[in-house]
């Protein structure tokens, strides 16, 4: 009898930068954080993102595979890939579009889905988006209700159901262009959304005139260890901005990490609940001022063990001053 050959193992740590002296051809994706955005054709599967570090000697995000990956660039996408899983990334100069929001966003989205379905897998998981100024107005939208609006136009035509929109994140950087990067699968993952939570894509119009299109979490069951991935979650209740104080609105997404960590269910189950048994939490912070003190309350919520990066963002939402996003792996 043949050999069947093993499904793909996928693993998410923190390493220092000193870990990475070496390639390794089991490296999905290296991610940075800096001053400026950083992404290479000639290394497709390393970025650096204009996310300013809060904190000195602030890891990189790894992502490893148990087989080699092929990587490569197709015009002005980056990807590396094993036969289970594909990470992508898209650096879009909004120049093209006359700084156009909307439009870049819909380009970007156009590129990235045409590509991931191409590439033969079908099924995003995971989706995160950096662009500058997100509360700049221009025709009365903020930057983020065009990107939305953008965003909405490309997803609308494939066509993807509410049920198929995966985890996202979207938060503000310190250098011009969009960047988008992706994980995605040949199976899907499972849509978890947060019970204290409308649904974004169930938004009210206030926000802007399309809802967000994406899903509170993303469960996928990897062979040896399924993954929850967690959108970024930020001081919101039903679809309301709770608090003005960065510590309460801290205190307030610890209930609605802990609540999706429940919403996953059985697969999850070792967490107890608590978002400190993540692998990974990304904190974005709006003022830098305010690091310690987020910091300082997160250790004293999850303990000092707790596997965070702080990082200098904006917000979707201008009233919004912390947000976190999480990964189980």
């Amino acid at each position: 009898m043949a050999n069947i050959p093993e499904s793909t193992t996928l693993t998410v740590r923190l390493l220092a930068e000193s870990e990475l002296a070496t390639r390794d051809p089991h490296r999905l994706a290296v991610i940075r954080f800096g001053q400026q955005n950083c992404l290479d054709p000639a290394r497709p599967t390393e970025l650096t993102l204009a996310l300013p570090p809060l904190v000195t000697d602030t890891p990189v995000e790894v992502w490893e595979t148990s087989e080699p990956v092929a990587a490569g660039c197709d015009q002005d996408m980056g990807y590396a890939h094993t036969r289970d899983v594909l990470f992508g990334w898209i650096l879009v100069d909004e120049a093209r579009f006359d700084h156009d929001m909307d439009q870049a966003a819909e380009y970007a989205y156009d590129r990235v889905l045409a590509f991931h379905r191409a590439m033969g897998f079908p099924c995003l998981l995971r989706i995160w988006n950096y662009f500058p100024h997100l509360h700049d107005e221009v025709d009365g939208l903020d930057r983020y209700q065009a990107f939305c609006l953008g965003r909405h136009r490309a997803l609308d035509r494939v066509p993807l159901t509410e049920g198929e929109l995966p985890a996202a994140t979207a938060i503000g950087t310190t250098s011009p262009g969009l960047v988008i990067y992706f994980l995605a699968g040949r199976e899907p993952g499972v849509q978890i959304e947060n019970p204290r939570q409308v649904s974004a894509f169930h938004y009210p119009r206030r926000y802007g005139p399309k809802s967000p299109s994406f899903s509170r979490a993303t469960l996928k069951p990897w062979p040896g260890k399924p993954h929850l991935y967690i959108s970024g979650t930020a001081s919101i209740v039903g679809h309301e901005t709770l608090h003005t104080d960065v510590i309460t609105q801290l205190d307030e997404i610890l209930e609605n990490l802990r609540a999706l960590i429940g919403s996953a269910g059985a697969p999850m189950a070792t967490l107890n609940g608590n978002p400190g048994a993540l692998s990974l939490l990304k904190v974005y912070v709006r003022h830098a001022q305010d690091v310690d003190a987020v910091r300082d309350r997160l250790q004293a919520a999850l303990g000092p063990q707790a596997p965070a990066v702080y990082l200098r963002g904006d917000i979707c939402r201008d009233d919004l001053l912390v947000e976190i996003e999480g990964l189980h792996a």
